[in-house]
């Protein structure tokens, strides 16, 4: 693809838990004339999340065989394209996916933007491992210019807003929206949970690790009243304490802007 054509085209490599809030910049950048979401077992979600954000009319599926039949784009465009949460057991096998599925799509997009943070260390290394790529590659990172440690780091603004909270709430589970709708089915995908609906199990651990309360992270993303019912279930289930926490999207704000920036530094 010429590069006039992949300076319009940015990529989004992400996990579901980040779905929200790439809904949420999405639908915020009035310059997006087209989505692309990779057709697979993560998108149905997201399609849903993008027409709720009031960008359905820009948004299509299309299957990644078809990935080099799209056509050159004439204005702003992205592809996305969600990755399993299954991946997060295996740190090294998440890293090697996201850098396979950038390799798809360095051929059409001036820039890739991961929906990552440093995920069990899986992108400790990025800024090496870029070089491999023809792409100027972006990861969620902090004001600080620090990877975010993961979605709750994100959540919170950073690494050192993170470890902040973490030295005065010892003991407390911290809940997304996206984390308090799937916290079964990834505690199964990630082999904590052999059955996802092991309440008991799950207690268990949460006994053994020291939880005691579960922390709301109040984005304002998602829907808001479905969010609280699950946060009130949750502490329900396991009889843990509720509060919540103020939070930001600055983190995603900011490394969104710095991808649609970097569009275009690589030319050839």
């Amino acid at each position: 693809m010429a590069s006039a054509a992949k300076d319009k085209m940015l990529g989004l490599i992400g996990c579901r838990l980040f779905e929200d809030e790439i809904a949420y910049v999405l639908s915020k950048d009035e310059q997006v004339a087209r989505i692309w979401v990779v057709k697979n077992e993560e998108s149905e979600d997201l399609m849903l999340k993008l027409e709720r954000a009031g960008v359905k009319r820009k948004a299509r599926l299309v299957e990644e065989e078809k990935l080099p039949d799209l056509p050159r784009p004439k204005a702003l465009t992205v592809i996305v394209w969600l990755k399993p949460m299954a991946l997060h057991s295996k740190p090294e096998k998440l890293n090697e996916e996201v850098h396979a599925t950038i390799t798809k799509l360095e051929a059409r997009c001036g820039s890739v933007l991961l929906f990552y943070g440093l995920c069990g260390n899986a992108f400790k290394h990025l800024e090496r491992d870029a070089k491999s790529h023809d792409v100027p590659i972006v990861i969620l990172k902090d004001q600080g210019d620090q990877i975010v440690d993961d979605c709750i780091g994100t959540a919170l603004g950073g690494t050192e807003e993170y470890y902040q909270l973490l030295k005065k709430s010892s003991g407390t589970f911290f809940l997304t929206p996206m984390w308090a709708a799937n916290w079964r089915e990834l505690f199964h995908k990630v082999q904590i949970l052999p059955d996802p609906n092991d309440v008991e199990g799950a207690r268990y651990i949460f006994q053994c690790v020291g939880y005691k309360r579960v922390y709301k992270m109040d984005t304002g993303l998602g829907d808001q009243e479905k969010f609280d019912r699950e946060i009130d279930e949750f502490a329900r289930l396991f009889e843990f304490e509720k509060g919540s926490v103020p939070c930001t999207l600055n983190v995603v704000e900011r490394s969104y802007q710095i991808a649609k920036d970097a569009l275009g530094q690589f030319t050839s």
